[in-house]
């Protein structure tokens, strides 16, 4: 059995559907929108801020209980989706609510990328870059609504992304 802690998109992505999951913490990590999508959620010529983890307080998500014989295979998924060129794969301590801590692995962003001022901090600065952001999965509107809904599910919250979603929400376009 491997675990997996997902703290953004991943957290409802369908690589992880099948598995049982919970509540969890990793301490020392923050969720900060200090990426770009250029392919999923935008493109070059208007990139998604996307998450990634970044040093610094702690960081609420799901620890997902993945098989051993499944694990190979959920990593590929999970590695060819964040891509490598910013993410890299860690073996961190997490504590899974009420269940004391264990091993699981995360995708944490690059100490390269980290600093970089590629998005402003002020969430309603961000508001502009989510409503031009238009890639193959959906537009940057929709991935901060993938994040809100992952995050309620798990009954997560976290002030910055709730706080993006009160903004953007005016501009959503719900589906049914």
């Amino acid at each position: 059995m491997t675990w997996i802690f997902a703290y953004g998109s991943l957290m409802g992505d369908n690589a992880m559907r099948y598995y049982s999951g919970g509540g969890a913490r990793l301490n020392g990590y923050r969720r900060a929108f200090n990426h770009a999508s250029i392919r999923r959620w935008g493109t070059p010529e208007h990139p998604c801020p996307i998450l990634g983890l970044s040093p610094g307080g702690d960081c609420h998500g799901v620890a997902f209980d993945i098989p051993q014989p499944d694990e190979r295979d959920v990593r590929r998924k999970i590695e060819r989706r964040e891509g490598q060129e910013e993410f890299e794969r860690k073996r961190v301590q997490i504590e899974r609510n009420g269940d004391g801590t264990t091993k699981a692995m995360v995708w944490v962003t690059k100490r390269r990328v980290v600093g970089r001022g590629l998005w402003p901090e002020d969430t309603a600065e961000l508001v502009p870059f989510f409503r031009a952001a238009h890639g193959s999965v959906g537009n940057g509107v929709e991935y901060i609504r993938t994040l809100i809904h992952a995050m309620e599910r798990w009954q997560i919250h976290d002030a910055m992304v709730e706080s993006l979603w009160e903004a953007l929400k005016p501009y959503s376009n719900p589906k049914g």
